[in-house]
């Protein structure tokens, strides 16, 4: 979404096709090739979750995804 939204800001201030080459070169080199986040080991039970965060006495990050829209009457 960010190459598209830098790719668009450069046609709209009028950059030419190898300054947009230029643009996507230097986007190239901001890409981390191994993000951090993809190292965690990630579950998916709350009870195994919950127990070893207790055992390791560290913080528990619980993720809900609910596929519906935010002005949705049932949640």
């Amino acid at each position: 979404m960010r190459l598209f939204s830098l790719l668009l800001l450069a046609s709209v201030l009028g950059a030419a096709p190898d300054g947009v080459a230029e643009l996507r070169a230097k986007i190239d080199e901001l890409r981390e090739d191994a993000p951090a986040w993809r190292g965690i080991p990630w579950g998916d039970s709350l009870a195994e979750g919950v127990r070893e965060a207790r055992e390791k006495k560290r913080p528990l990050l619980l993720w809900i995804f609910i596929d519906r829209p935010a002005d949705d009457a049932r949640c």
